[in-house]
């Protein structure tokens, strides 16, 4: 794990440690500095709704001397008042919450809830991964499921929680808390933490295909979802619920970079190239070659590091042959993107209409399937050909019309769009939030470009002293697209003097914009 998650989980240690717990409902004026916020503040329930509803339940919860309580119906699920869910979605995130369990009570805290999920047909609660809320002793669902993966603070039905957890007794208060930070999420009960996982990771697949939810597809894999708090028809009592909203160091105002631009020392030494970019300040790669290391071997040399990887380059037969095993490595090296670049085509016929709808077809199959088995996007990088004109526009229309946006986005690379003659800002405009990632790189002065999809390495300069206005097509992805990271590629030979030039070029036009 890197040194940036674990600064994060030594904070919620002693966040819980400092807690005073006769401020209910309320925040002290460090949490507000960190960014905590108040889900409930004793009074009012305007941050949550129903489950599948538009507004609060009219009954089933009540709000008693500043507690928030679920009325006891029986012991049936969601047949009373339901489930609430917040208003707001998370991705990455700290919830905290107070809860206090009645004898024999059983509930439950859930987050990634997609908000979007179909009103079952019978009552039953909302699908998401649940922090179980449980009484052990009594409650029957303790010895159902396996190895104790439905007692309290377990990944329900998935991951049991350690049977010397510091549980306090029925009737007493017990804090809740949950860190989910890209994949790797955590249960902490009463200040300990109880298990550690990895969303989407070949483990976690596992466990749900031998769970209750093996036939949901995509089963806890949403990027952000809503946190829930379950109607289980017995009395349990919640305070002090809140949340802080995490943002990792690897946002888009860090820029990263590509590991193309490096690729002549990474095949000479992995470690010590690692070593240069970090000291450039740079912790953010998009890989698109694992340079004779395995998936599992280079997430450790980048943890070492505290560096990640954020996107996964891979070619286009393996992304349509092999695309579990893309898959596999993307979510191994952590990452939440897969990239392809270049689409095989007769490069002397040029990119054609057939060449286009077979793309179409392959993007959507492979990004569904990376979207719904791993929880991964799918990302085309433009090359230039494909803005060859195609009846009253081009192909990259053509492929952007046709693909469905639930499962392909693109990653726009600012000199392949330049170089055929397209405007970035002006494709970003159009397209704004299909495009999730971007290739930031400049097109030597003088440089005529075509359809063909290359040029002359050296064609690539240092950022700013080329044709292309970055500035605003930078200005345009911060104000009009879905964009996350910021990659510098360039594939000269003289890597060394121009990235410098770059980072610190993208850096000032990040943080003017930003």
């Amino acid at each position: 794990m890197n040194q940036f998650i674990k600064s994060i989980l030594i904070g919620a240690s002693l966040t819980f440690l400092g807690m005073n717990l006769n401020a209910q409902n309320k925040l002290t004026k460090d949490e507000k500095k960190n960014g905590w916020k108040l889900l409930f503040d004793g009074k009012t329930t305007t941050k949550w709704r129903g489950a599948f509803l538009t507004d609060f339940p009219k009954n089933g919860w009540k709000i008693m001397d500043g507690l928030l309580m679920v009325e006891p119906s029986g012991g049936a699920e969601s047949t009373n008042g339901g489930d609430i869910v917040t208003i707001k979605q998370y991705q990455d995130f700290e919830l905290s919450v107070d809860f206090k369990l009645s004898k024999g009570a059983n509930s439950g805290i859930k987050y990634f809830v997609d908000v979007k999920q179909a009103k079952p047909a019978n009552p039953r609660s909302a699908l998401g991964l649940e922090y179980q809320l449980l009484d052990d002793e009594i409650h029957p669902d303790a010895k159902l499921g396996k190895n104790g993966n439905r007692k309290l603070g377990s990944l329900y039905d998935l991951i049991p929680a350690p049977a010397n957890k510091p549980v306090n007794p029925v009737g007493e208060w017990n804090t809740a808390k949950i860190i989910a930070i890209g994949n790797h999420v955590e249960h902490w009960l009463n200040g300990v933490k109880l298990i550690a996982y990895e969303r989407g990771s070949k483990e976690f697949r596992d466990l749900v295909a031998g769970s209750k939810y093996k036939d949901i597809v995509g089963f806890g894999l949403i990027e952000s979802g809503s946190i829930l708090l379950q109607d289980h028809g017995n009395k349990v009592y919640y305070r002090n619920i809140k949340i802080r909203a995490i943002e990792t160091k690897s946002a888009a105002t860090n820029p990263a970079v590509v590991s193309y631009t490096f690729r002549n020392e990474f095949q000479k030494d992995v470690p010590a190239t690692l070593d240069y970019i970090k000291g450039l300040g740079i912790t953010n790669i998009e890989f698109s070659n694992l340079f004779g290391k395995s998936a599992i071997e280079l997430r450790k040399l980048l943890d070492e590091r505290g560096m990640v990887c954020t996107s996964f380059g891979v070619s286009y037969p393996d992304f349509v042959n092999h695309t579990d095993e893309v898959g596999n490595n993307t979510k191994t090296l952590g990452a939440s993107f897969v990239r392809v670049a270049w689409v095989p085509h007769d490069s002397k016929a040029g990119f054609t209409l057939a060449d286009a709808e077979k793309t179409v077809q392959d993007f959507n199959k492979g990004g569904k399937l990376l979207k719904e088995q791993f929880g991964l996007t799918f990302c085309y990088h433009n090359h230039g050909y494909e803005f060859a004109p195609y009846e009253k526009g081009t192909y990259f229309d053509y492929i952007a019309t046709n693909t469905n946006p639930d499962y392909v986005s693109f990653e726009l690379d600012l000199l392949w769009a330049f170089h055929p003659g397209a405007d970035p800002v002006k494709l970003i405009k159009k397209y704004g939030n299909r495009f999730k990632l971007m290739h930031v790189k400049d097109l030597k002065k003088g440089v005529i470009g075509n359809f063909s999809g290359g040029t002359d390495v050296n064609n690539d300069v240092a950022l700013g002293t080329g044709q292309i206005d970055i500035a605003n097509a930078i200005k345009a992805a911060l104000n009009s697209s879905s964009i996350k990271y910021y990659y510098i590629e360039d594939e000269s030979e003289h890597v060394k003097t121009q990235v410098p030039i770059s980072l610190t070029y993208l850096n000032s036009i990040l943080t003017k914009f930003k």
